[in-house]
């Protein structure tokens, strides 16, 4: 069962995801309209799941023990790079024509769900100071 909290991080995540899907809408509908690569919506998604994936993992580690939370930070930061980085190279190796567009869409994508991310960890961490040390 999701808790209460987990459930009200899943909607502004979703919140979240709409007002950037309506900003790339209107952004590659107007300004950056020759930008736009077929791949985006799947470099979207990517990103959107792991960050629900690592979030929600994070929550769990940090009410079982919190010394188990830094050790499940670090190693689902290091798993989460390296599928962005497989990710990235598959993609560039089948379609090298906008691989500028590619990296600058996935790194402005990486960063706006970064800052969503560390933001709503320390909302998280300031609410629940589980201090089992």
């Amino acid at each position: 069962m999701i808790g209460k909290e987990k459930r009200f991080f899943l909607k502004k995540t979703f919140l979240f995801s709409l007002v950037l899907i309506g900003a790339s809408i209107i952004l590659f509908d107007t300004l950056l309209k020759e930008y736009y690569l077929k791949i985006f919506p799947l470099q979207f998604g990517l990103i959107a799941l792991m960050t629900v994936f690592s979030h929600l993992k994070l929550m769990n580690a940090r009410e079982q023990n919190s010394r188990k939370f830094s050790t499940t930070y670090l190693s689902l930061m290091s798993v989460r790079l390296f599928i962005y980085l497989v990710f990235i190279l598959v993609c560039l190796l089948f379609d090298r024509s906008g691989a500028i567009n590619f990296v600058v869409t996935f790194l402005t994508l990486y960063l706006a769900f970064t800052i969503f991310e560390v933001v709503e960890i320390s909302n998280f961490l300031k609410k629940n100071p589980n201090s089992s040390n």
